[in-house]
């Protein structure tokens, strides 16, 4: 009987020596895959360690909005040196060539030229047309020497006839007019733009882009809608402020008028420039070219594309 309670008490000693030699690496197993873990994260890219995939995307915004790209339609070849069709608000881009480039832009000079006016100018004032003015080089409204005419009628001349004389005139009345144009351009945020004139004569130093142009229109139109409804005007006629002197007036955009889509807009032509037009469409989309060999035909062509290369209903 003794001898079977010592072979017991051996067999149990032995169980609980091999229980703890088991119980104590099992222990050291899982301490050592902890830190393992732990030292594979610590040396991994932060990237990596706070890493979560990123959602899928089919298409961009562009893509998932109206109107949307037509990719069967090709784009658009253009002459002109600069283009570009956007939403009035900037929201969206939906041709663009060249568009930050730097450009002389002609008449589309006048447009800063009336935002000026338009914000420092009583137009109802009336001004005495100088000689200087009368002689000034460029397209004219047929102003006469010491005429008298109010400075709306003189913005009506300016914007329809796209007339050098008007501009040079208004701009006249005040030492400080083309350093306004500069600062209301710094103002809006044109990078690639500066005015030396009122009028848009060409100069080294008057300049901008379609982009910039683009800008430009848009501000006049949506914050000066007297401009605005000029800018749509087809034919006008106004008089001196006594009434003798008669300006009949024809708008320089053979466009306007000539079908629904165009709604307003400004020429700007010159040597150095070429033909250049901003246009703004029933869509709520303005168009830019600038130095095309046609502006007419090609702001026409740019319109026509849009409407075929957007898918703009469901």
């Amino acid at each position: 009987m003794d001898e079977n309670k010592k072979f017991y008490l051996k067999f149990l000693l032995i169980l609980a020596v091999v229980f703890f030699i088991w119980v104590s690496g099992s222990k050291k197993n899982i301490f050592s895959e902890t830190a393992a873990k732990k030292s594979l994260a610590e040396n991994k890219p932060a990237a990596l360690v706070n890493f979560s995939p990123s959602v899928p995307t089919i298409f961009d915004s562009s893509e998932n909005t109206l109107p949307r790209r037509d990719w069967s339609v090709p784009y658009l070849e253009l002459q002109a040196q600069a283009a570009l069709a956007i939403k009035t608000n900037g929201s969206r881009v939906y041709y663009n060539k060249n568009i930050e480039t730097q450009r002389s832009i002609a008449s589309l000079t006048k447009l800063m030229t009336a935002i000026i006016i338009m914000e420092n100018y009583d137009l109802n004032a009336v001004i005495e047309i100088s000689n200087s003015a009368v002689k000034r080089e460029g397209s004219n409204g047929d102003l006469r020497p010491s005429e008298s005419i109010t400075v709306r009628s003189l913005l009506d001349i300016m914007l329809i006839d796209s007339s050098n004389d008007a501009a040079f005139a208004l701009a006249q009345q005040r030492n400080d007019f083309v350093l306004l144009m500069n600062k209301k351009a710094e103002e809006l945020g044109l990078n690639e733009t500066h005015f030396a004139n009122p009028d848009g004569l060409d100069s080294p130093n008057n300049y901008s882009s379609a982009l910039d142009i683009a800008k430009i229109f848009g501000y006049l139109i949506n914050k000066h809608p007297e401009a605005f409804e000029i800018l749509k005007t087809k034919n006008m006629v106004v008089y001196s402020s006594d009434g003798k002197i008669e300006h009949r007036l024809e708008n320089t955009n053979e466009l306007l008028g000539k079908t629904d889509e165009i709604i307003a807009g400004k020429t700007g032509f010159t040597d150095e420039a070429g033909g250049s037009l901003v246009l703004l469409t029933k869509n709520d989309i303005i168009t830019v070219v600038l130095g095309s060999p046609d502006r007419f035909g090609e702001s026409e062509k740019l319109i026509n594309w849009l409407k075929t290369a957007y898918i703009w209903e469901k």
